[in-house]
C-alpha cells in the first residue's frame, strides 16, 4: 500500500476531452456512470464525468468518506467491487447511499514524471453487477488513452505556471 498524494495532479473541474472519455466508458462497459477520478489525502477530484447525479456533477469532487477510487491508488491494481453491501472493503463507504455506487470497477491512472497512480478510470453500476475480465481489460485500455489526456493536461499547467 502507497500513501495518498499530497494534492491532485489538476483541480476539480469539468474537463470536456475526460467527460467525452466517460461516455465512451460507460457505454463499452454498459454501466450508467464513468469517472476520471484524480485522489490525494483529503478527496478526489472529478475532471471527467459521465452520469454523476448533483450536487456531485456540479462540485466535481467527494471526500475520501465517497470513494472507492482511493482503493486502487493505495494499492496501484484494479479494484472491482460486485456488489458494495456484501464487499467488507467499501461497505461503510458513503458512496453506497449518497451516490448510488453498488458496483464499481476502477483501474490506476498513471500520471506525472515518477509515473506514479494519481488516480482511477472507473466505471459504475447501481446494482449488483458481475465485471468480466473483459470488461476490466477494456476499463485499462481506455485508461491509457485518459492517461494521455492527463500528460497534456499537467504540461499545460505547468507550462502556464512557469509563465506566471
Amino acid at each position: 500500500m502507497v500513501e495518498l498524494p499530497p494534492r491532485t495532479p489538476l483541480p476539480a473541474g469539468a474537463v470536456p476531452s475526460l467527460d467525452e472519455l466517460c461516455v465512451r466508458t460507460a457505454r463499452r462497459l454498459g454501466s450508467p456512470v464513468a469517472l476520471v477520478s484524480l485522489v490525494d489525502g483529503e478527496g478526489q477530484a472529478l475532471p471527467g464525468a459521465f452520469g454523476l447525479a448533483e450536487p456531485w456533477s456540479s462540485e466535481r469532487w467527494t471526500p475520501l468518506t465517497h470513494s472507492f477510487c482511493q482503493h486502487v491508488v493505495t494499492s496501484g491494481k484494479p479494484f472491482v467491487v460486485d456488489n458494495a453491501h456484501d464487499d467488507p472493503s467499501v461497505a461503510d463507504n458513503l458512496a453506497i447511499m449518497e451516490l448510488g455506487v453498488i458496483a464499481y470497477a476502477g483501474v490506476p491512472l498513471i500520471a506525472g514524471d515518477d509515473q506514479k497512480v494519481v488516480g482511477a478510470l472507473c466505471a459504475i453500476d447501481h446494482k449488483p453487477r458481475v465485471w468480466t475480465d473483459e470488461q476490466v481489460h477494456e476499463l485499462s485500455a481506455l485508461s491509457a488513452e485518459v492517461a494521455d489526456q492527463l500528460a497534456l493536461l499537467i504540461q499545460e499547467i505547468e507550462e502556464s505556471d512557469r509563465k506566471s
